[in-house]
């Protein structure tokens, strides 16, 4: 009778296993093929650096008088910024019930009214600052959706006809902190652990999916006591902030300096990081393909790679040369 048993709960753990491990490569199948349908409408053309179309999305954030979009045209007099925020506008949820407010709902009515303020000449750049909203303490059940519906926002903006151009680039700009929870109301308890987490989210969507990034939640959380008129919103100061550190990326053509001494062994790709502190990651390649992306200096690969290379990627998407030589070791 034992024996028969341990046959029945051998049999029954082989197939869980099994189970285990086809949902695991289903989920796999599924999550390249979402990346690369994402991936199929990249802009890949040389970025401007004057005479661009910019579009900012943001929310209240970005809506007062002497906002960071505003301050950010003050900073690219030679390019054109169109400021469509909005107060209370989220990446993906309707806030206090109304789907007006979600970007992810009416991402192609912004793109649409950009275009008619340009003249329908194509957009160039789209700079989204969104996430403060979608942190809010009635959406705690729901923060695991942000970042899909990050993900979700930029594949819409890629497939939108641009006026016959190529699809905008993206930047992606993390959120402002929030205050302690001692300091914020009811609605905003728990914002900023909610908020961190998304940083780390966001620099991954940005490295996976070739968007810019800047990560102004860093920035800002040191000295938010003296950037904030109400523990959430920012003040000129902080709006300076945001300003200052989209342009310094939205204006950086320079490749940053390549990793150095990459070594494999077996299946376990490192090297030395760059020396350039703008560095958000680094791409993998196999011949011309990148096959996958890092944020540190080592990565486990999937499958034996002939002749791999790494090359650096900065804030703004600017890639070093590719570093091919590499060590086996036996």
């Amino acid at each position: 009778m034992s024996i028969n048993l341990n046959k029945c709960l051998i049999q029954f753990y082989l197939f869980t296993g099994i189970i285990a491990v086809t949902l695991s490569i289903i989920s796999c199948n599924r999550i390249n093929t979402e990346r690369n349908a994402v991936n199929q409408n990249i802009n890949r053309t040389v970025r401007k650096l004057n005479n661009r179309i910019l579009l900012a999305i943001g929310d209240s954030n970005g809506l007062v008088n002497g906002g960071w979009p505003k301050q950010l045209a003050i900073r690219l007099r030679n390019d054109y910024v169109l400021n469509h925020s909005e107060g209370g506008r989220t990446i993906g949820f309707d806030n206090c019930g109304k789907s007006s407010w979600n970007a992810l709902k009416n991402i192609e009515t912004y793109l649409e009214w950009a275009l008619k303020c340009s003249g329908q000449k194509p957009i160039d750049e789209i700079i989204i600052l969104l996430g403060t909203n979608d942190s809010k303490t009635c959406f705690e059940g729901k923060k695991d959706e942000i970042a899909s519906n990050l993900i979700r926002l930029i594949a819409k903006i890629r497939q939108f006809d641009n006026s016959g151009g190529a699809p905008p680039h993206i930047t992606i700009v993390t959120p402002p902190p929030y205050a302690l929870d001692s300091m914020v109301p009811d609605k905003a308890r728990g914002g900023d652990l909610r908020v961190r987490s998304l940083v780390p989210q966001f620099h991954r969507i940005a490295l996976q999916y070739h968007c810019a990034y800047v990560n102004i939640y860093s920035l800002i959380k040191p000295v938010f006591h003296e950037v904030t008129v109400d523990h959430v919103h920012l003040n000129r100061k902080g709006h300076a902030i945001v300003a200052d550190a989209i342009a310094k990326v939205l204006n950086d053509l320079e490749a940053p300096e390549p990793p150095s001494d990459v070594l494999l062994n077996n299946y376990q790709l490192s090297w030395n990081p760059s020396q350039s502190r703008d560095v958000i990651g680094y791409e993998i390649l196999e011949g011309n393909q990148i096959i996958n992306i890092s944020d540190s200096a080592r990565i486990i690969l999937p499958h034996t790679i002939m002749d791999p290379a790494v090359r650096a990627r900065d804030g703004y998407g600017n890639l070093s040369i590719a570093v091919k030589q590499f060590s086996e070791i036996p």
